[in-house]
């Protein structure tokens, strides 16, 4: 129930996102150049260090201090930068790290508290989906509204450096930056050399959503070398029929439907005897069925390192010849659903 909730929160403006990428590829304003009557109201409110950045560069407007985060991912790379003091509203779904649950939280991804938005006198909302930034619309000629993309690996560090530029935290941003390239960059030289693996990656069941080829996985995906059985699906998160999952003959299957704090080895032995009803299913008959033991894999935030070692476990060991040959033919992923879909919202 909790994950259809979430997958319920995320469809207000997933695939629209997708559909308008093109037109929106890096941070847009909404409006453009908007000013806020209501920046830096606070009674009391004292200016952040991040403040000092505005002398750096004159022609830059001044860093934000007071920032409502409309997207756990958005929140997370917020506090990662040190620029937590300045964040005074986040979402329900804001939980990393634990500080980001002491603040206000004023709704989701698509249904949001415009009166509470308000109230706390925010001078930047900051958004990630179409959708929200629809939610929050109303408010934009009050505050100034960002919409900082990050549903591919791909957008995750001009993600990091518009979260630096807004926040006045550019050196901080620079640093993890480099953090996520040299975790990246590791993980391509470990995979070399190894048998390509072709995964199915589950995010709920029953309707079955899947990773598909537009999906912040993906990226992982690519990094690690490995297939991804619903590739050939261009949507990030399709919802698909029983019959295309024994169709897409994954050698390993990710289970990512439990959600936060499942017990790894309880987890485990419940995805597997769960699947154990599709005994069609190549990772099914060999007992490579695992759930994901860190959603930093199902979050474009900042645990780069935590999602490729959590995927990594999930798909490894690979038991002598149980992996496909590279460049054998996979079996086309059919049967998607044309049901509207999107991630769960942890995973925005």
């Amino acid at each position: 129930m909790a994950t259809l909730l979430l997958l319920a929160g995320a469809l207000g403006g997933c695939d629209r996102g997708a559909e308008d990428a093109s037109k929106v590829p890096r941070a847009e304003s909404v409006p453009a150049g908007a000013t806020s009557p209501v920046a830096g109201a606070a009674p009391g409110g004292q200016a952040p260090p991040a403040a000092a950045a505005a002398a750096v560069n004159p022609g830059a407007p001044p860093p934000a201090r007071r920032i409502v985060s409309l997207a756990p991912s958005l929140t997370e790379i917020l506090f990662a930068l040190g620029a937590g003091e300045q964040v005074v509203g986040v979402t329900r779904f804001c939980d990393r790290p634990a500080e980001a649950r002491t603040r206000p939280a004023v709704g989701d991804a698509i249904q949001v508290s415009l009166e509470q938005v308000v109230a706390l006198a925010p001078d930047l909302i900051l958004v990630n989906a179409l959708g929200t930034a629809d939610a929050v619309a109303p408010l934009k000629d009050r505050v100034r509204i960002l919409r900082v993309p990050t549903d591919t690996l791909a957008q995750l560090p001009e993600a990091v450096a518009t979260h630096g530029r807004e926040a006045g935290r550019d050196a901080a941003a620079d640093d993890l930056r480099a953090r996520i390239a040299a975790a990246l960059d590791a993980a391509r030289t470990a995979a070399r050399g190894r048998p390509r693996t072709r995964v199915l990656f589950v995010v709920q069941r029953e309707p079955f959503y899947v990773a598909g080829r537009g999906s912040f996985v993906q990226g992982f995906f690519e990094v690690l070398g490995l297939e991804n059985a619903m590739g050939d699906l261009p949507e990030a998160w399709p919802c698909v029929s029983a019959e295309a999952l024994l169709a897409s003959a994954p050698d390993a299957l990710v289970d990512a439907s439990l959600g936060p704090g499942a017990v790894r080895a309880a987890g485990d032995a419940d995805c597997l005897a769960w699947w154990s009803r599709f005994p069609g299913i190549p990772a099914v008959q060999r007992r490579r069925v695992r759930a994901l033991a860190d959603e930093s894999a199902l979050r474009p935030g900042t645990g780069v390192a935590a999602a490729l070692a959590a995927i990594e476990a999930a798909v490894a060991p690979a038991p002598e010849g149980n992996a496909r040959e590279p460049g054998a033919a996979p079996p086309p992923a059919s049967g998607a659903i044309p049901t509207p879909a999107g991630p769960p919202e942890r995973a925005q």
